[in-house]
């Protein structure tokens, strides 16, 4: 007996059904996404379309939102990788009619909508809101760093942009030059073939020269509106930089903030080796003494250890620091994304990023999704909250939102003492110590935390304090693991494509509730 397979033909006729509503299975993700997009107001893209018909017809906002949301929705981002899915992906095929979307109609669209869409965030926030989603009496923020579509090679301080912006002004000028030169070689020829026809030679319009010299000439006014603008942000960052900090002044800080720590954690160890002691004696002269495991000594303590590591890095940066003064002090700009900066990376090391920041409620629903200027998280609690509460009010959410989560790099006396509608749960100590597991007698208060300390240190903070890891860090762990951790978009972008983030993970999650509950409600009664 022969072997029995189902093979596939290729020359097969209809290799998929004549209705493209059989190609998927109802309650597919692109059906969702055509659904929801279905419901959105869309005007604001509309009227930068003509209303007399004229011209070459363009792709409905409709379709080209719904197309860039899915493929979002599957983590594919790159306008020529949607390109490609427009031919190999049967969801991008329903959503487009069969047809193919180039990879330059949708950079435009994204570009030239840019507002229109960042406005579809609050939209599909209001549309969660409508299934019970959105819910602010408990909320908890974080931030995180994501890669910027630029090079660290490309930061350049004040005098080498200075350098930048005059060769670049000559090379444009250069350019120029040679196309007006061209320009008039190409009219003396016409004028010269054409004399004596009658024709008007001040009527034609003058040749506008080769397309890759066009193209050279925007590369090149592209790359000094990129220097100009590092070089406005870094005066807008550092002032004329006499003030800023050197490098010497820097390291004698770190290094007597590592002195200061392993003064600390020694003393705090001695105290152990010492209360053991003293329970030893009490032991030993019949009497009852506290259970509890013998502390290491002083010189072995892991504590101790790390603080004295610390220590040693830190003077190995004075000494460096001293030889060279001047060396790391001056600022730089990047002249591929002016606005992203040097950070340092989550596993190490520097990168050429944005701090991302998010907050998200219990179901994770994104309320506000953003970047932040710096690389610590401690000014950017407040601007989040703001930045939630504006979206929730143009999404029509009115509730207060409740109790508000964040750690440790969130903590300082402005941000307890700025007044704002959420009741701030910020930890004064690292995460083991906030949740009661761990000994918080380690870390010394700054003046103005004492409130916020009484406030985490009480039964009630703790409790809502665990929650935080398991509300705000899988939302960053789910859109790293569907779209990655770098970004395509440079500068002003930057924030439409985290908007574009955080609404397809909301779409999401609302889809995926809904598929929930279909699956768990109880089967209708037969009639």
């Amino acid at each position: 007996m022969g072997h029995n397979f189902i093979r596939s033909d290729s020359d097969q006729v209809f290799l998929l059904p004549p209705d493209a509503r059989d190609w998927l299975p109802e309650g597919h993700l692109a059906w969702e996404i055509i659904k929801v997009v279905g419901t959105l107001e869309l005007s604001a893209f509309l009227a930068s379309y003509r209303a007399d018909g004229q011209g070459r017809p363009a792709y409905h906002p409709q379709v080209l939102v719904a197309l860039v949301a899915y493929c979002y929705c599957k983590g594919v981002r790159s306008s020529r990788a949607i390109e490609g899915a427009c031919f190999d992906d049967v969801g991008c095929r329903v959503i487009t009619g069969n047809r193919q979307a180039d990879h330059a109609t949708i950079a435009r669209f994204v570009k030239r909508h840019a507002a229109a869409l960042k406005q579809l965030f609050v939209q599909v926030l209001a549309v969660c809101a409508n299934d019970g989603l959105v819910r602010v009496d408990l909320v908890a923020g974080d931030g995180t760093k994501v890669k910027a579509n630029a090079s660290k090679a490309t930061n350049l301080t004040v005098e080498q942009l200075d350098v930048r912006i005059e060769e670049l002004e000559a090379v444009l000028a250069a350019e120029v030059a040679a196309w007006f030169e061209q320009a008039a070689a190409e009219d003396a020829t016409e004028d010269a073939l054409f004399a004596g026809d009658g024709d008007d030679p001040d009527g034609r319009t003058p040749p506008a020269g080769s397309t890759s010299t066009t193209s050279a000439r925007k590369r090149t006014a592209d790359k000094l509106a990129r220097a100009n603008a590092a070089k406005d942000l870094l005066a807008k960052r550092h002032g004329d930089t006499a003030g800023a900090r050197t490098a010497l002044e820097a390291a004698k800080a770190r290094a007597q903030a590592a002195t200061a720590r392993l003064e600390r954690v020694t003393a705090d160890q001695q105290a152990k080796v010492e209360r053991h002691r003293r329970r030893e004696q009490v032991k030993a002269s019949g009497g009852k003494a506290d259970p509890g495991r013998p502390p290491l000594p002083v010189d072995q303590a892991p504590k101790v250890l790390a603080a004295r590591t610390g220590l040693q890095k830190a003077d190995k940066t004075l000494r460096r620091a001293e030889a060279d003064p001047h060396n790391g002090a001056v600022p730089k700009a990047n002249t591929t994304d002016p606005a992203s900066r040097v950070m340092p990376a989550k596993t190490g090391g520097y990168l050429q990023g944005y701090n991302a920041q998010a907050l998200a409620n219990t179901d994770q629903i994104i309320l506000a999704i953003g970047v932040h200027d710096n690389p610590t998280d401690v000014g950017a609690c407040h601007p989040l909250l703001r930045q939630a509460r504006a979206n929730l009010d143009a999404a029509g959410i009115t509730h207060k939102i409740g109790k508000a989560l964040f750690d440790s790099g969130y903590a300082c006396t402005d941000n307890f003492t700025t007044d704002t509608e959420a009741d701030l749960y910020v930890a004064v100590h690292n995460e083991s110590a906030q949740t009661g597991r761990g000994d918080a007698t380690d870390k010394t208060m700054p003046a103005g935390w004492q409130d916020m300390a009484t406030r985490m240190a009480t039964d009630e903070a703790k409790q809502l304090y665990r929650q935080r890891p398991a509300i705000i860090e899988p939302v960053f762990a789910q859109l790293f693991a569907r779209l990655g951790r770098h970004l395509n978009y440079r500068g002003d972008m930057v924030d439409i494509e985290l908007n574009l983030w955080g609404l397809t993970h909301n779409l999401l999650k609302r889809i995926r509730r809904i598929a929930d509950q279909a699956t768990t409600s109880p089967a209708p009664a037969p009639a």
